[in-house]
């Protein structure tokens, strides 16, 4: 296994403790997908009109993105024992909380969701959200791809990290070319400023998990090129 490496000696330090906090990473990062699985759940029962199975999802949601944040601050206790090359020890921090932005836009998506009745949103915009609801764990799965394969092939990492960069462009574009058209459309016709304000924050919270996952495969990306 080849993985961080200090700039000076070119060794490891902490080997032991490396192999630990990289492997609390995995599950952080896992347990971060799940947390996405499950907001892209709500979205399929909120275009489902199924308000209960909305509300149940956001509760699964909540419970994931809890127990990411716990495995964040296991990963912190850890580093702050020391026995890390300061460098080694950046790298991680940007990772995890890079990652766990991607859990706490995920959440507050799905709790936002539960404030509008799905009889309130026309059909077509609930499946534009569902599709979009979509590509997002699609992104999360293969960021979680890229991570999981960093240390035993930072060759296949680093084509994770691209295709992550793609699927962000993908959705970036579905969302300018047809989630935004949908919505003003909806809006127009439900003339209720509070629930366009909600969705609208809604959207922007969705872009804003896609433009987490890039960050993070740029991380990882950076880590495979630089620590191969």
């Amino acid at each position: 296994m080849t993985f961080f490496r200090s700039t000076s000696s070119m060794m490891w330090i902490g080997r032991e403790k490396e192999r630990k906090i990289l492997e609390l990473c995995k599950n952080h990062i896992a347990t971060v997908v799940k947390v996405v699985a499950e907001m892209h759940q709500t979205f399929h029962e909120f275009g489902k009109l199924n308000q209960k199975k909305v509300e149940e999802n956001f509760k699964k949601v909540f419970e994931y993105e809890k127990e990411a944040d716990e495995i964040k601050r296991s990963i912190l206790e850890e580093l702050s024992k020391g026995l890390f090359h300061p460098i080694n020890r950046e790298e991680i921090i940007r990772l995890i909380l890079t990652a766990d932005d991607i859990a706490a836009h995920a959440k507050a998506a799905s709790r936002k969701l539960i404030l509008i009745s799905p009889k309130k949103v026309n059909e077509r915009l609930r499946e534009v959200l569902k599709v979009f609801a979509d590509n997002l764990l699609k992104i999360a799965e293969e960021v979680n791809n890229a991570f999981q394969t960093l240390t035993e092939n930072p060759q296949q990492a680093v084509q994770a990290s691209n295709k992550v960069e793609n699927l962000e462009e993908k959705i970036d574009d579905f969302r300018v070319e047809t989630v935004i058209p949908e919505f003003l459309v909806w809006c127009e016709e439900s003339k209720t400023i509070s629930l366009c304000l909600i969705l609208k924050e809604i959207i922007d919270g969705m872009e804003n998990l896609a433009d987490k996952c890039e960050d993070v495969a740029d991380v990882i990306r950076d880590i495979a090129i630089s620590y191969a």
